[in-house]
């Protein structure tokens, strides 16, 4: 009898591939992101009607294919009924699942990547800590997870470490007084503006607990990050400078932030 792999990991998202079928996208503990065939997943009695939903997550038996998989048969562990029955929580895990599908690649060690998603899909299903701060944090992490999250310990420009600094979003993260010149603070923007008639952008003088929160993201393990809360003006901080960061170093358009966004307004 053929060994075939079982494969650990979460479905980000599922298609329709025909009358019967779906297309599965999974995250996967082994082989980093891949696509795999739910077949006859559109059948009322399958077997995998219910394993082939995003945020599912379990152990996945598949046949490997030349460019894809075929899953035979799914030993489930959760399925995150706590977000499919709230509209809300849908639309943030289904914009952490589309993230975690942008931010992976097939046959790379995403490992780090999936707990990351796992400890996020938890803390929405939970409810603590707020959404919106589960999502100013997850959106921050994953970047650092990509390698490309802001640096946020010392200057960009002369690693000087002690600052005090200003979050320069075209820079990469932190400047220390002496490297922004006149644009460290926002009375010295607003001179630059007037005399030059340029925008000075992507500048943030953040709350030390701003700077605080950024640092413990970096550099926490995704399995403990949704441990803490900030106040109101602490998380419009994260939100500002995290909108900023993704239209300046993330050139992807996400399906379902416009959902999200919408939803966000309603119940803000």
């Amino acid at each position: 009898m053929t060994d075939h792999p079982i494969l650990h990991g979460i479905v980000l998202s599922s298609m329709p591939m025909g009358e019967y079928d779906r297309r599965l996208s999974v995250l996967t503990k082994e082989r980093g992101r891949i696509s795999a065939f739910a077949k006859g997943a559109q059948r009322p009695k399958s077997a995998l009607v219910a394993a082939a939903q995003p945020f599912v997550t379990g152990a996945f038996t598949v046949v490997e294919g030349r460019n894809s998989y075929t899953v035979i048969r799914a030993e489930v562990n959760n399925y995150f009924t706590e977000l499919r029955s709230d509209f809300d929580r849908t639309c943030y895990g289904l914009y952490f699942c589309e993230l975690a599908e942008f931010a992976t690649e097939e046959y790379l060690d995403e490992s780090e990547t999936l707990q990351l998603l796992y400890a996020g899909l938890r803390a929405l299903a939970k409810g603590e800590p707020e959404a919106r701060l589960v999502r100013a944090i997850f959106e921050v992490k994953i970047a650092y997870t990509r390698g490309e999250g802001p640096q946020v310990n010392e200057c960009v420009r002369c690693r000087d470490h002690k600052g005090p600094f200003v979050f320069h979003v075209p820079s990469g993260g932190c400047l220390c007084g002496k490297c922004a010149g006149e644009l460290f603070d926002e009375a010295g923007r607003k001179a630059y503006e007037l005399r030059t008639q340029a925008v000075a952008s992507g500048y943030f003088n953040l709350d030390d607990s701003t700077w605080y929160a950024l640092r413990i993201i970096a550099s926490t393990q995704p399995s403990k990050l949704f441990s803490f809360s900030v106040s109101p003006e602490v998380l419009a901080e994260l939100r500002a400078v995290t909108a900023a960061w993704y239209a300046e170093h993330v050139d992807h358009n996400f399906r379902s932030l416009e959902m999200l966004l919408t939803v966000e307004g309603e119940t803000e």
